[in-house]
């Protein structure tokens, strides 16, 4: 094992940071298949975009009374989607964030990727609201409106981010509760802490639909 590991050190050093990523993200994407297929998860069709992701939730929500609540706003795009998707005035859309950026660094981006310079997005939806800072400061004195479904959007990319705002909800996640991960291909950060909700709890989900390589999903509580 010692000669191989040498060797892999050797192959290294001639390596640039573009075939290191690819290639760490290749082990990345086998795990994820690997995690997939342990847990049971299977969809027979693979969409090629995240918005029909979104299109499936939405056709299982109906008109129904929904609480959608957005963790990683950025600058509003999905926010903004989802509030032509939902159709009940009585539902509400909440999205978290201190809209400056990554609060440390990721593989895909720096500490302040991904910023809106501070700027809440304008939509015109008297609906949405916006909660600003981090989620450690902003979830534990929130108070869930009145739903009937609840659909909540992780694009915290970070594990710490997404394993606090999971936790935080864990009692609030009841059968037909929506579930949307937009960066599960990376085992260590948004899979990792779903994960660890599978294992500390006794809740149940089947998966609603993926991209082709996982990268975002979507799963329902059962």
């Amino acid at each position: 094992m010692d000669p191989l590991k040498s060797l892999l050190v050797d192959i290294g050093s001639h390596c640039g940071r573009r075939t290191l990523h690819f290639l760490t993200s290749s082990v990345n994407y086998l795990e994820v298949g690997r995690w997939m297929k342990s847990q049971g998860f299977h969809t027979a069709k693979r969409l090629s975009k995240r918005r029909e992701l979104f299109h499936q939730i939405a056709e299982k929500v109906g008109g129904e009374r929904v609480l959608y609540l957005e963790f990683g706003v950025s600058r509003g795009a999905s926010m903004r989607y989802w509030s032509s998707l939902l159709s009940n005035p009585a539902s509400a859309l909440h999205g978290f964030d201190t809209f400056e950026g990554l609060p440390h660094d990721w593989r895909l981006g720096n500490k302040g990727a991904y910023s809106a310079g501070g700027a809440l997005p304008e939509i015109a939806d008297p609906r949405v609201k916006f909660f600003r800072g981090l989620f450690e400061d902003t979830l534990p004195g929130y108070v869930l409106a009145d739903h009937e479904r609840l659909v909540i959007n992780i694009d915290c990319d970070l594990y710490s981010s997404t394993r606090f705002v999971l936790n935080a909800l864990s009692d609030h996640i009841r059968p037909g509760t929506f579930i949307y991960f937009d960066e599960f291909s990376d085992p260590h950060n948004e899979m990792r802490a779903f994960h660890e909700l599978l294992r500390a709890s006794n809740k149940r989900f089947s998966l609603l639909g993926a991209t082709r390589s996982y990268g975002q999903v979507s799963f329902e509580c059962i």
